[in-house]
Formats: structure tokens, C-alpha cells, sequence
């Protein structure tokens, strides 16, 4: 659970080809080699709120503005995005060299 402007945000649990389509086209426009370095290039492109917009279950309340305070939760849901996704993939392709 993640808290953005008073509202409770959750990952989403599936993601379209056509979601990642948009979220691989933001991230490599970020053009960076960490995720904080990611999430900074992000906040200057202002392409942030479409990332979260896309990763996060904002089917009720899309996410239009982000502050300062806000910078330590994006950071958090994006690092957790990636860990779970690479948790994933690893699990996988362990699981099919069994």
C-alpha cells in the first residue's frame, strides 16, 4: 500500500503488453542506469505521474499532481515495481531449468 496525496495507491497485479509498451517507452526515455537516476530524469521530463499512472491500480483516482513530500513514496513504489518484476522473471526461468 502506498500513500500519494492522501490517496491508497496499490501495484496493479497484471499488466497489459500495451502497459508495458508505454512503461518500457517512459523508462527508456529517462535514459539512466539506476532507479534513482531514473526516477530523477522522470521528475524533470515530468513523465513520473504517467509511470504511476500506469503501474498502480489508479482506476478510481488517477494521479494528476505529485509534491515533495511525495518524492520518498515514488521512489519506494517504483524500486518495489522493479524488485518484484526482476523477483519474477528470476522465478521463471529457474522454474523451466528445473
Amino acid at each position: 500500500m502506498y500513500l500519494i496525496n492522501g490517496i491508497e495507491y496499490r501495484l496493479k497485479q497484471k499488466y497489459t503488453l500495451k502497459d508495458w509498451g508505454k512503461i518500457l517507452e517512459i523508462i527508456n526515455s529517462a535514459n539512466a542506469k539506476d532507479e534513482q537516476s531514473i526516477i530523477i530524469n522522470l521528475l524533470a521530463e515530468d513523465k513520473v505521474t504517467d509511470l504511476l499512472n500506469i503501474i498502480l491500480d489508479t482506476s478510481q483516482n488517477k494521479i494528476n499532481e505529485l509534491y515533495e513530500d511525495d518524492f520518498e513514496e515514488i521512489n519506494r513504489i517504483i524500486k518495489d515495481f522493479f524488485s518484484r518484476k526482476t523477483s519474477l522473471i528470476k522465478n521463471t526461468i529457474s522454474s523451466s531449468n528445473i
